[in-house]
């Protein structure tokens, strides 16, 4: 994977490197040139996890308070994905080949309506095609979803007298409430011992039937160190961590002579009406596009799917009289995921035209194409494949972007 991507953006970035050798010729003591980047794409593009990566790279990292605000985020993306595998295999019918699983499960969900980003009334599961699922949303009360017995919300699991379970108001700012709730290490072994049970394994060969975020297998396999006492979320956790944007986050940075103001637009449907506030002067739109998403719909509407939405919206975007001079770098993003998921899921069953199999390179070019056939008014587009959660990758791609954000900035201000 490393190479594909290595020698993908390699050949891209090789091609243009000479572009800026001219115009950085000018004064040295002249200021910095000043640059209006957008990052754009639909949610879970991976927009928010490059905006952390700038952070990373570019203002020296997240120091310990920082990633504390991050913690009760994981806490929640790694509940909610273990109820998701709990939920998708009751209304697959799907049975642990370990008894004490079972009984794990539903300690499990009465943990998790304890803690303070639980839902008041139900949880919901995300369907698509799902086997036995009566419409495309299909919301599970407790009592429902846990299918055996009765459940107890009030389930005792011997936690430490430090440990404050409190009321759960429904919602949470993963930065302000919640502070004093402890991860309780006795759910953390259950979720991973119910992640090598084998019916795990079974749900997840159904797993484009259902929505469950990207990075869960992450935490998952992290699921004993987030549940110690003490946990601090470390950047690779940050990076994965997972909660909705909402409105439009911004950021300054230098790299090099450039100085960079990036801003991150809420990708859901309803925060696009909030963009217009920012289109005027924009010297680069970075598009990101989850290559994963091909077998997905949106939460949003499940009869659309998430790859067709993407392709309408970048349509949307480098036809608009906004960005007539406006350079459009192109992120086809999660090559890893992509990568992995091709060889189960096949392409071409989403996409008819695409017949060269689970080939990781034809598979991209594919897409790329599909993405460039909307593109009326033939713009340059700078594509790339790019891993957002892989700090190294994203330094790499960087290197490239950096002369194509500065090529188009000289040519705004007539240096070039």
């Amino acid at each position: 994977m490393g190479n594909c991507i290595s020698d993908y953006n390699h050949e891209i970035t090789q091609a243009r490197v000479e572009v800026h050798g001219r115009a950085i010729e000018f004064d040295s003591k002249e200021s910095r040139t000043n640059c209006k980047v957008l990052l754009l794409g639909s949610q879970d593009s991976g927009k928010t996890t490059i905006f952390k990566q700038m952070k990373i790279i570019h203002q020296d990292g997240y120091n310990r308070d920082e990633l504390l605000t991050y913690r009760m985020t994981v806490f929640r993306n790694l509940l909610e994905s273990t109820l998701t595998i709990i939920f998708a295999m009751r209304k697959l019918g799907i049975h642990c080949v370990i008894e004490s699983n079972e009984t794990n499960c539903d300690h499990i969900i009465s943990y998790y309506m304890t803690t303070p980003f639980a839902p008041p009334m139900s949880y919901t599961l995300q369907t698509h095609n799902m086997p036995g699922a009566s419409s495309e949303q299909t919301a599970l009360s407790l009592p429902t979803a846990v299918g055996r017995g009765t459940l107890s919300t009030s389930l005792e699991l011997n936690a430490p007298p430090s440990v404050h379970l409190g009321e759960h108001p429904g919602s949470i700012d993963p930065a302000g409430m919640g502070e004093g709730f402890v991860f309780n290490p006795q759910v953390s072994q259950m979720i991973d011992q119910l992640m090598k049970d084998p019916a795990f394994s079974e749900v997840m060969q159904h797993s484009s039937d259902f929505y469950l975020m990207d990075n869960a297998q992450y935490f998952f396999e992290n699921a004993i160190r987030i549940g110690e006492y003490g946990y601090v979320p470390t950047e690779p956790d940050v990076l994965r961590a997972r909660q909705m944007t909402k409105g439009i986050s911004e950021t300054r940075f230098n790299i090099g002579r450039l100085s960079i103001h990036m801003f991150d637009m809420g990708g859901q449907r309803s925060q696009r009406t909030k963009w217009i506030h920012c289109l005027e002067s924009v010297t680069s739109v970075i598009f990101c596009v989850a290559l994963s998403e091909y077998d997905q719909m949106l939460l949003e509407e499940q009869k659309t799917n998430r790859m067709a939405e993407s392709l309408v919206l970048f349509e949307s975007i480098i036809n608009s009289q906004w960005f007539l001079r406006t350079s459009i770098i192109l992120f086809l993003n999660k090559i890893d995921v992509f990568k992995a998921k091709l060889s189960k899921v096949p392409l071409g069953k989403y996409f008819p035209e695409y017949t060269a199999g689970p080939d990781i390179n034809k598979a991209s070019k594919y897409i790329l194409w599909r993405f460039m056939q909307v593109n009326r008014g033939r713009l340059s587009v700078y594509p790339h494949l790019t891993q957002a959660t892989d700090t190294t990758n994203m330094q790499l791609v960087f290197a490239g972007v950096k002369e194509t954000i500065l090529q188009n900035a000289l040519e705004d201000t007539a240096i070039l």
